[in-house]
């Protein structure tokens, strides 16, 4: 699926959340639009240009300093 219709699907699930009748009914429905905002961030997310992915620069042998474009995670969001 594309993005797009991933945050479709996402809303509408939250929007059924919201009028549901019970507690397993809206926690059904908070549980699959937790799955789905996963595979949107999954796929939003690009690896970083100056660290590659890793986190970190390396300095010397013996030294690394975090990333700071991606203060460490290794990649960037749209």
């Amino acid at each position: 699926m594309k993005t797009q219709e991933l945050k479709v699907k996402y809303k509408k699930l939250l929007n059924k959340a919201v009028q549901a009748n019970g507690r397993k009914e809206t926690v059904f429905y908070l549980n699959r639009a937790a799955k789905i905002k996963s595979k949107i961030y999954s796929k939003t997310k690009i690896d970083c240009k100056r660290c590659n992915g890793a986190g970190y620069l390396r300095v010397s042998l013996d030294e690394t300093r975090t990333c700071l474009s991606c203060y460490g995670k290794g990649y960037l969001i749209n």
